[in-house]
């Protein structure tokens, strides 16, 4: 049956297993705060929404991280050996989840996880898309940083594009065309240049307030449909700051809630998902958990379901039925 507009509202739970991988790293970036992400996306919830779209959960995974206080932080690639030692353990813990058939959510920490999830990924499944989201393209190198953090060179390295110390933690990389940009703004000289020269397509967030978001549904869907599987990489700091207070790097003018969260169901629906990654939550800047609500929200529309105070007040009278016992629930709604 050809596919309508309430089909995308249609149960299509795949029932495939979810690893989870935690990288509590905060040495790529200057930010500090972030190892706290993994453990505080969990106590919000997180296996609750995965059960509720019918997930079960294969392996937890906690990668060892080392602690900003014990290193120097100076350079071009600041910390960069230590981050490539985490990224080497997160990329085998991704490879050998993708190739058991898991779906993958790695959980961050900065945005220099990626360097290991994406690569593990892209190990894993040949031919893999790449979709960042993301108010930064993350593109610089060492030889065009400003600032030496490494969580600004992911999606370069992914590419074959840097130092190779990064760039040889990718023993698949992720073809220029098959990567796609959403809701940048905030992009270095260089990273146009090198956006430019690979011909990587991008949505920025001129793009979005001037036409909206059909011209980027259709690259997600064509992504989905030329990629076998796709990778999703979410910084939270392109979501607004009135959405996604818990930050490091809070930004005015990004996506809306309403905008991010049609984004994720599409993607969840027309992608075929390897996995995700969430980066960039500080726990402590968070107000009454409404980022870490957003956060998990929008996994579970990666995952192609629906989890939300709707879902949860559904899901107590569906108890009642089954138990007959009512109880007193309390249902929050931001």
């Amino acid at each position: 049956m050809e596919r309508d507009n309430l089909s995308f509202y249609e149960s299509q739970s795949t029932g495939t297993p979810v690893a989870i991988v935690n990288v509590p790293i905060e040495i790529g970036s200057d930010e500090r705060g972030l190892a706290e992400a993994p453990k505080y996306l969990q106590e919000r919830g997180l296996a609750n929404m995965l059960a509720g779209i019918g997930r079960t959960i294969s392996k937890k995974t906690n990668i060892l991280c080392p602690k900003p206080a014990q290193l120097a932080s100076a350079g071009a690639m600041k910390n960069v050996e230590a981050i490539v030692s985490v990224a080497k353990r997160t990329k085998s813990a991704v490879m050998r989840a993708g190739k058991r058939g898991d779906t993958v959510l790695a959980l961050g920490g900065d945005h220099s996880l990626s360097l290991g999830s994406i690569a593990g990924a892209s190990a894993a499944h040949p031919g893999m898309g790449l979709i960042y989201i993301d108010a930064h393209p993350d593109c610089t190198t060492d030889t065009t940083t400003i600032s030496g953090n490494v969580h600004g060179m992911i999606v370069s390295s992914a590419i074959g594009q840097g130092n190779p110390l990064l760039t040889d933690l990718f023993t698949r990389k992720v073809l220029p065309e098959n990567v796609l940009y959403i809701a940048v703004k905030d992009i270095d000289a260089g990273e146009i240049a090198l956006m430019r020269e690979q011909g990587i397509q991008s949505f920025t967030m001129l793009d979005i307030a001037t036409r909206g978001l059909a011209p980027v549904v259709d690259a997600i869907e064509a992504l989905g449909k030329r990629c076998p599987k796709v990778w999703v990489s979410l910084d939270l700091d392109s979501i607004d700051e009135r959405f996604a207070p818990g930050v490091a790097m809070t930004t005015p003018d990004g996506l809306t809630r309403r905008e991010i969260v049609a984004l994720a169901h599409v993607i969840g629906r027309v992608c075929t998902l390897a996995g995700a990654d969430i980066a960039e939550m500080v726990p402590g800047k968070d107000k009454e958990g409404i980022t870490a609500r957003l956060a998990i929200e929008v996994l579970a529309r990666f995952l192609g379901g629906q989890w939300g105070w709707y879902e949860e007040y559904m899901d107590h009278y569906r108890e009642i039925n089954v138990t007959g016992e009512p109880e007193k629930v309390e249902i929050k709604r931001k």
